[in-house]
């Protein structure tokens, strides 16, 4: 660990946070993992309003978390970043430990 922050850092850092702290955000990331989908296919998949979808995908979009590609009138997304979801991953295996109140069996001293 960093004895200093790089302020900026830091604070992109917790940006990305805040954008995983939306679990439609989080669905989003794990649907495009291994699908390029449009707007239309992921509200269908997800039960969601387009409205909603297009505003979450401009969110991930806006991180450089998803890319998108334009086919004539047709956009379809996919994950740009596939590491974001080892982020991801490493939260579920902590946050297990909290709900089951057990401990975490790392030693790193």
């Amino acid at each position: 660990m960093k004895n200093s922050f790089d302020d900026e850092l830091l604070a992109e850092t917790t940006k990305i946070y805040k954008v995983l702290s939306n679990p439609t955000r989080v669905k989003l990331l794990y649907l495009l993992e291994s699908n390029e989908m449009t707007v239309n296919e992921i509200a269908e998949k997800l039960d969601l309003a387009r409205s909603v979808v297009s505003h979450q995908l401009a969110i991930l979009r806006e991180h450089q978390l998803i890319s998108f590609n334009k086919k004539g009138k047709y956009v379809s997304y996919t994950l740009d970043d596939p590491h974001i979801l080892s982020i991801i991953e490493l939260t579920f295996d902590h946050v297990s430990h909290v709900i089951k109140h057990e401990p975490h069996h790392y030693n790193f001293r």
